[in-house]
């Protein structure tokens, strides 16, 4: 079998052991994997027919692709091309805007942090609004980037309060505005309450229809606690009702893999907080001897076959 390992040239630098990984682990299973650079493909229609190429080249089809490239477009070309794309392009459509992801899943009444859907241009004046500590994110962040809190001030809640050290606070509260909605970058956004003040979460890697591990996330500083920015991590062992929470959502895609991230509340419940469509594998294998890569081309190969 031929497969395509698909990244942004960047991303490729960055992640260069874990595609020797991909490359390696194909290889004990007779399966051929290439890495393919976004940058280096060209796609569309010519002469009313569907084409790709690579390098300025026609390139072979491959039996399967494995996109870790965020880029829906591009899956769904290569499902109309008749490639087998993990993760699908609906998992990548949905999967990589908060928004669309809580709007698709509110129906299956799994709890999640209440949330409001805002244009770019509307963050400022949210924001001013907020009375309470506000998380605000750009829907299409990962990694904890684009995430930002914002806690308004006493003094920016009252204003009979006056005087020149009140002054030099709202001056300071407008630069802290400007650093986030610069921050925030010409995406879209979702504005939530700050919710757990474990500063917690979870995330369950699932292949397929089964969750393979679930790792707790504890923050070292502020709320945060993305393992890429400094989070401890530990296994985790799911109860019975947080495998039906995990079912609930596992139940609406057709998942290659991804991580489903909850945020742990203060009496331990799960929060669902989002899905990593081009999820991570570091703090996995950081805790344990788990061979994620192994158990997916396996997973892809014995679907296919």
């Amino acid at each position: 079998m031929k497969a395509w390992l698909i990244y942004y040239k960047e991303s490729a630098i960055y992640n260069e052991a874990y595609i020797n990984f991909y490359v390696e682990e194909g290889n004990k299973l007779g399966i051929e994997v290439k890495l393919i650079l976004v940058e280096d493909l060209e796609f569309g229609v010519k002469e009313n027919k569907l084409f790709i190429r690579y390098q300025g080249e026609i390139i072979t089809k491959p039996d399967f692709a494995i996109c870790r490239a965020i880029y829906p477009l591009l899956s769904k070309h290569l499902e109309y091309m008749g490639i087998p794309t993990f993760n699908n392009s609906f998992v990548a459509e949905i999967c990589n805007d908060k928004a669309k992801t809580y709007q698709y899943l509110a129906k299956t009444g799994i709890r999640m942090v209440d949330t409001s859907f805002h244009q770019n241009a509307q963050g400022r004046d949210v924001l001013i609004k907020a009375v309470k500590p506000t998380v605000i994110k750009s829907v299409d962040g990962h990694g904890g980037k684009q995430v930002f809190l914002y806690e308004p001030k006493l003094e920016e809640l009252n204003p009979n309060m006056a005087g020149t050290a009140n002054s030099t606070k709202h001056q300071n509260s407008d630069l802290e505005l400007d650093k986030i909605i610069q921050g925030l970058g010409t995406s879209d956004l979702v504005v939530q309450p700050l919710t757990g003040s474990r500063h917690q979460d979870l995330r369950v890697y699932v292949i397929g229809k089964e969750v393979q591990a679930a790792v707790l996330r504890t923050a070292k500083n502020g709320f945060k606690s993305n393992f890429s920015l400094g989070g401890e991590v530990e296994l985790y062992t799911l109860s019975e009702v947080e495998k039906g929470i995990v079912n609930t959502i596992v139940d609406q895609f057709e998942f290659g893999l991804v991580g489903i991230d909850f945020i742990i509340g203060d009496n331990g419940e799960l929060i669902f907080n989002e899905i990593e469509d081009v999820v991570g594998s570091r703090m996995l294998y950081q805790c344990s001897d788990i061979n994620i890569v192994k158990k997916y081309l396996e997973y892809i190969a014995k679907r296919l076959s």
